[in-house]
C-alpha cells in the first residue's frame, strides 16, 4: 500500500512538473492555459487518490473525495471561462 501512495505521489509530482515546463514552453495564451489545465487536473486527481489510500476508509476519505469533485469542475469550468474570455478580447 505504501508504495502505491509513494507511485502516486512521485506520478503527481512529475506531471505538476510537466506542468510548469509546458507553460514555459508554449507561446501562446491558450496553448499555456490548456498544458496547465490538463496535467493540473490530472496532479489532483493522483495526489487525492494518494491521500484516499493514506487515511483509509474514513470520514477523511469522503472528504478529500468531495474536493476533488470540486477540484475537478472548478479548474475545467475556470479554464474554460478564461479561454473564452480571451477569444473574446481578440474579436474587439
Amino acid at each position: 500500500m505504501d508504495t502505491a501512495i509513494l507511485i502516486l505521489l512521485v506520478l503527481g509530482s512529475l506531471t505538476t512538473i510537466i506542468s510548469v515546463l509546458g507553460c514555459f514552453k508554449f507561446d501562446d495564451f491558450l496553448s499555456r492555459t490548456h498544458a496547465a489545465a490538463i496535467t493540473d487536473t490530472l496532479s489532483v486527481i493522483l495526489f487525492s487518490i494518494a491521500l484516499i489510500l493514506h487515511s483509509g476508509l474514513t470520514l477523511l476519505s469522503l472528504k478529500l473525495f468531495i474536493v476533488l469533485l470540486v477540484v475537478f469542475i472548478t479548474g475545467s469550468t475556470a479554464i474554460h471561462l478564461l479561454g473564452k474570455s480571451y477569444l473574446n478580447k481578440l474579436k474587439k
